[in-house]
């Protein structure tokens, strides 16, 4: 039997195709071969009640001593999310969750990019609130604490894993227990379509100042150290 899953939450424009590739090339580790709502990637399983059994998505009912591997960026957006960590939490073999989080204003100005770049233009306070739900980071992360994974849960920086893709695929190797395996691809997956800024200083700030009380209340919790830069780069700009 297989021994457990791993489940990549988050967030979305935060690397977590890239994560999901770094991952997927350990030989202890085995990807779905059904697509899920969306992809082979992102299952989506868990935003909804399904009969179907998750590990029938994954080969033959995953091989002896694997991991399943998922990446669902769509599990830490609180309107679509639900009740998702508690069904994850339902499941029968050990589950280990993976959120990679990026400087909350650049995923904003990212995520906007992305849908712009695909003839998706939001506008009003509808999607104000969609962009500032995927980046308030600490919000999701206490649904899944209190789906009882606070000790099952690892958080990465988006900027290590620019900078380290390798170091980054074996932390989450360590964290899972796996054998440490350096990836050989490290490409860039689902990189920016579109260059230069999209958010104007304007919309900067208003978006800081519904992010920051999140920010604040991460770094005060002690589990991401690295929300201090995003604090002191955001305040310096606007106090």
């Amino acid at each position: 039997m297989h021994v457990g899953h791993i489940i990549i939450i988050g967030a979305m424009k935060a690397g977590t195709t890239t994560l999901h590739n770094l991952l997927s090339q350990h030989s202890q580790v085995t990807m779905s071969h059904l697509k899920g709502f969306k992809s082979k990637k992102e299952l989506d399983y868990f935003l909804r009640k399904r009969s179907r059994c998750y590990d029938l998505f994954f080969r033959e009912g995953p091989p002896e001593g694997t991991w399943t591997l998922e990446a669902s960026p769509s599990y830490s957006k609180g309107y679509l999310s639900g009740n998702c960590a508690g069904r994850i939490a339902a499941l029968k073999k050990p589950t280990k969750l993976v959120y990679i989080m990026r400087d909350p204003i650049d995923r904003i100005d990212s995520h906007i990019s992305h849908n712009e770049s695909r003839g998706r233009v939001l506008q009003g306070p509808g999607a104000h609130k969609m962009y500032c739900d995927a980046s308030c980071y600490w919000n999701h992360i206490q649904r899944f604490d209190a789906a009882g994974f606070s000790d099952s849960l690892l958080l990465l920086d988006f900027d290590d894993l620019c900078r380290d893709p390798v170091g980054s695929a074996r932390k989450v190797q360590e964290f899972v227990g796996l054998n440490l395996e350096d990836p050989a691809d490290v490409r860039v997956h689902n990189a920016r379509r579109q260059a230069g800024r999209v958010l104007t200083k304007e919309d900067e700030r208003i978006y800081w100042e519904r992010v920051r009380p999140d920010v604040e209340a991460l770094l005060a919790s002690g589990r991401f150290p690295a929300a201090q830069k995003w604090l002191d780069t955001w305040s310096a700009e606007f106090g």
